[in-house]
């Protein structure tokens, strides 16, 4: 893959483990602590992280030990890499079950953006309920927000 510079872009094969890596990223993005200590305090901690409450076991409590590990000397000491955190929730089957490809309850979202389109979809999440409680997706709802276009 080329960058818009025209140089070549290759995966780093030292990959510890997705997670521990996901974590790291804010600090290694600016090769902190050995380097950009300046660049790295502009930008940290992070003012928001978001992801789904299936994420926080990985990537949030990655960022809190790589954190942890590297924050022991000023002016980071004890601080936390996030000031807040937005957890949604997970999309659930009809039946209110996790969807998951092994159980066979996914559903393709080309099918349903190409049958709703798009705005359809986003304001049936958008309406249906708050985004930390999670939601039941279904076909029949998917429709209703449809009409409202």
């Amino acid at each position: 893959m080329e960058t818009a510079c025209g140089e070549p872009m290759t995966r780093v094969p030292e990959v510890i483990d997705v997670w521990f890596d996901s974590g790291a990223m804010p600090f290694a993005q600016h090769h902190y602590p050995f380097e950009h200590e300046d660049r790295f305090a502009e930008r940290f901690p992070a003012d928001f992280i978001c992801e789904a409450q299936d994420q926080t076991r990985g990537w949030f409590y990655s960022l809190l030990a790589v954190a942890t590990l590297l924050g022991q000397q000023p002016p980071f000491d004890r601080q936390a890499p996030y000031k807040n955190v937005v957890c949604l929730g997970l999309i659930l089957d009809e039946d209110g079950q996790k969807m998951s490809k092994s159980k066979g309850n996914t559903v393709e979202p080309w099918q349903v953006l190409d049958t709703y389109g798009a705005d359809a979809f986003r304001w049936y999440f958008f309406t249906s309920k708050q985004p930390w409680d999670g939601y039941r997706f279904s076909r029949r709802r998917s429709a209703r927000a449809y009409a409202c276009f």
